[in-house]
């Protein structure tokens, strides 16, 4: 015969027990799941189990996972999933640390988040399953990256933002100014104070209308109609009355030509 204080735990199961998730379903998507408890009901019975959730929080793990198992006031009747654990060779790798400083949450299907808290290393990273990530480092720089090799680095120690996309074209933003280049490096344009610098081999400005200029009126010359009318003045010969008067005189300007008079690098339309 039981003691009074003893006989009212008769039956009831304090503490946590080691369970596994067998299913998942719950048609009123509170968490709940369904769990086989060996050392309370045996290897084959299941039971419904509510969840102990923190708060804000959502996790619910997948069928197969290894979880601890509490009853409500003991009574088996109401069985209470409050956390899981780890088989062995199954911990994420972000978390295999010595000493275990990192802290990480990670899905089913490999999406992880990463807080690296050993002192001087701190960083924060969010990574999905195809190793796109977002980081943000010790001094609050934060890194950007999809899985085909494009970056974006907000700089925070050296104050500038790089963006360097998959095909090799660059960006870079300064204090200074502005640089973009392209992926093979041939053209460059340079944005610094009020002065704008493009470096190309081939220049090509594409436009109903461009002005070189503030305010800029005066139209462009058109180099190889104006060298036809050039070449007609210095060469041309006045009719005298017993005839023309003579060849002409070599004129001491040369006529107009590419790289004579005419630019050979700019051309206009």
């Amino acid at each position: 015969m039981l003691h009074p204080d003893l006989q009212r735990h008769a039956g009831k199961f304090y503490g946590k027990y080691s369970g596994e998730v067998t299913d998942i379903a719950d048609e009123e998507q509170l968490g709940r799941i369904t769990v086989r408890v060996p050392p309370v009901f045996g290897p084959e019975l299941t039971v419904r189990a509510r969840p102990c959730f923190p708060t804000g929080h959502f996790f619910v793990p997948p069928v197969g996972a290894k979880v601890w198992v509490e009853f409500e006031a003991g009574d088996p009747n109401y069985a209470l999933w409050v956390g899981m654990w780890y088989p062995s060779g199954t911990v994420p790798a972000e978390a295999q640390q010595d000493p275990p400083v990192n802290r990480v949450i990670q899905t089913p299907s490999g999406h992880t988040v990463e807080f690296l808290d050993e002192e001087g290393e701190e960083k924060v990273v969010i990574r999905h399953k195809e190793n796109a990530f977002l980081a943000i480092d010790k001094d609050g720089g934060v890194l950007i990256s999809n899985n085909k090799g494009s970056h974006l680095f907000l700089n925070a120690t050296d104050e500038e933002t790089t963006l360097v996309e998959q095909h090799g074209n660059f960006l870079r933003l300064t204090a200074d100014g502005v640089s973009l280049v392209n992926n093979e490096g041939a053209a460059t344009l340079q944005l610094t104070g009020d002065t704008a610098r493009l470096i190309a081999t081939n220049i090509v400005l594409e436009g109903t209308s461009v002005a070189l200029g503030k305010d800029a009126m005066e139209p462009a010359v058109l180099g190889q109609t104006f060298s036809q009318l050039w070449n007609a003045f210095v060469f041309h010969t006045h009719a005298t009355g017993v005839g023309p008067s003579g060849p002409p005189i070599p004129p001491a300007v040369p006529p107009l030509g590419p790289g004579t008079g005419l630019t050979s690098s700019v051309v206009i339309k």
